[in-house]
């Protein structure tokens, strides 16, 4: 036991810069809110890019649907039918109930 002691006494005596200055770093690092306010911006930074990258992605789809339904009265007439149920004059709806649960 007074070996590992006596091993632990001068492993400080021959370190104890560097173990003060890393105490010291760790302490400038961790011990503020600097940085880990910077450590939180630079995680806030990264998903507020990963959205970025999703809202353009959406627009680009987005706008494709809208340069279609410009392009002419089939892709309009087609969402109508489909999203609101509209038929033409003269046309009949079919409506059938929906299958009953077992």
């Amino acid at each position: 036991m007074k070996d590992r002691a006596r091993r632990a006494a001068d492993f400080l005596r021959a370190h104890w810069g560097r173990l003060l200055a890393g105490f010291a770093l760790f302490a400038v690092f961790f011990g503020n809110g600097g940085f880990r306010s910077l450590a939180r911006n630079w995680f806030e930074l990264r998903r507020l890019n990963k959205e970025i990258v999703e809202l353009e992605r959406d627009e680009k789809e987005l706008d494709g649907r809208l340069k279609a339904l410009r392009a002419g009265d089939g892709p309009v007439e087609r969402l109508a039918r489909r999203e609101l149920g509209y038929i033409k004059k003269g046309e009949i709806e079919y409506r059938f109930p929906p299958p009953e649960k077992k």
